[in-house]
């Protein structure tokens, strides 16, 4: 009902009091990038049908913008030729930052008109078709920590005091405007508390289906950083911005559903071998070596990833467990599902749950899998570093390119050995002082 309100209201000029439209699209890294324009430009049969003209340049830099000049056919080398950014026309929703402002998400096609290969949601529509193949929609949530500093400083804005309403006091009017922010953008916000180090705080949103939960992920991040600048603060999404402190995760909330509108995990708590349990547990354990490149996708990604901080090292699956890489919550036939607690709070969301997507419908595809009994036992290494994951990718199931697509595969192998190279050749404070 929504899409066809909103599809009418752009067709025939967007409310009343838009001044200004911002087409957006995730890069590589899951932040959205995207131009003001009029709404005039939007709301042509041209701009729906075809989309407004961006650059793939903007796919092909690194986290500072600096182009990444190893990428041959994208980017800078390839002469930053233009992509068309088409709206989706169902994720228009106000801007509340920007006074009389609207965004609109969108997908990427070449201008021939085929969809763009490495563009993040256009990765995770294919991995959501690859599920969809077998009758299933995921649903999911992100579950995201992230620090809160004091604009230009590394001085922490809270205690570390865990749950407890006098560490969130410090930022009441920052929790005011985060709450009236997601209100305004839909995100269905519900959970707001502190966590375990100073500065951190967790927020947690409602199930939604899967490309709803990465546009979701992807504005919560965005709402989050706009609520700080306002009131003198900066949220910090890296996953290990101080040391000997907790990391800042991304813990993914994820369950698929049948056609019939029926859990797929319903029964798994009554019974120990369910198949499809079986199935996802094992498909997800399997690849999780590989896919933390994409889980775990920078250097900082893997300070986070030590024992002791409930931040998995190894490929272990079981019930109730914060140690576990994949926590199974199996409860009630509605809300059993999957957590899965690698991902750092720097992932990219759209990435992230195509590569979940995939996991699952490799999972599904094998010809057999263990019992319970063994993927209870299972406890397999993870790369505990960037050019460890890399390796790690370099040996992945080729099956993942038939979901994820080869192209996007060997793009992004590139753009993480590009950061990989960018930190080999970077001399730190530290090694200053430890070596000079």
């Amino acid at each position: 009902m929504y899409a066809e309100s909103v599809t009418a209201d752009v067709v025939n000029g967007l409310p009343a009091d838009a001044h200004s439209v911002v087409p957006l699209f995730p890069d590589i890294h899951g932040n959205l990038r995207g131009k003001l324009v009029e709404p005039r430009v939007i709301s042509t049969a041209e701009a729906l049908n075809e989309g407004i003209p961006t650059t793939d340049l903007l796919l092909a830099v690194d986290p500072l913008d600096e182009p990444i000049t190893t990428l041959a056919t994208m980017g800078l080398r390839g002469g930053a030729k233009d992509l068309l950014l088409r709206p989706d026309l169902t994720t228009l929703r106000p801007m509340p930052w920007f006074p009389a402002a609207y965004l609109l998400l969108g997908d990427l096609y070449e201008t021939g008109g085929a969809p763009c290969a490495v563009s993040p949601r256009q990765v995770l529509r294919n991995a959501l078709g690859a599920l969809s193949s077998h009758g299933l929609q995921m649903k999911a949530a992100f579950e995201f920590e992230f620090r809160l500093f004091r604009e230009g400083t590394w001085e922490p804005a809270t205690a570390g005091l865990s749950y407890s309403p006098l560490t969130l006091s410090h930022v009441t009017e920052f929790i005011g405007t985060l709450r009236r922010y997601a209100d305004d953008l839909r995100l269905g916000l519900s959970v707001v508390h502190s966590e375990g180090a100073p500065g951190l705080i967790e927020v947690n949103v409602d199930p939604q289906d899967g490309l709803a939960a990465a546009d979701t992920a992807a504005l919560l991040r965005l709402a989050a950083t706009e609520a700080a600048r306002r009131h003198g603060l900066c949220a910090n999404f890296m996953a290990k911005p101080v040391a000997h402190e907790e990391g800042s995760s991304a813990h993914v909330h994820f369950s698929m559903w049948d056609e019939d509108g029926e859990n797929a995990l319903g029964s798994a708590a009554r019974n120990p071998d369910d198949e499809f349990y079986r199935r996802a547990a094992w498909g997800m354990l399997t690849h999780l070596p590989a896919l933390s490149l994409i889980y775990n996708p920078t250097i900082n990604s893997y300070k986070r990833l030590v024992p002791g901080f409930f931040a998995p090292v190894s490929a272990a699956c079981g019930p109730d467990d914060r140690s576990f890489a994949l926590r199974a919550l199996l409860k009630t036939p509605t809300s059993s599902r999957f957590e899965l607690r690698r991902p750092g709070a720097d992932c990219n969301p759209y990435l992230t749950l195509a590569a979940v997507a995939a996991s699952v419908h490799l999972g599904l595809v094998d010809q057999s899998v263990p019992d319970r009994r063994h993927i209870d036992r299972h406890d397999g290494a993870l790369p505990a570093s960037l050019g460890a994951a890399i390796v790690e990718f370099g040996r992945r199931d080729r099956r993942l390119d038939t979901v994820l697509g080869a192209e996007f595969s060997a793009h992004y192998l590139q753009t993480r050995e590009w950061e990989l190279h960018a930190w080999q050749n970077a001399v730190s404070e530290w090694e200053r002082q430890r070596y000079a």
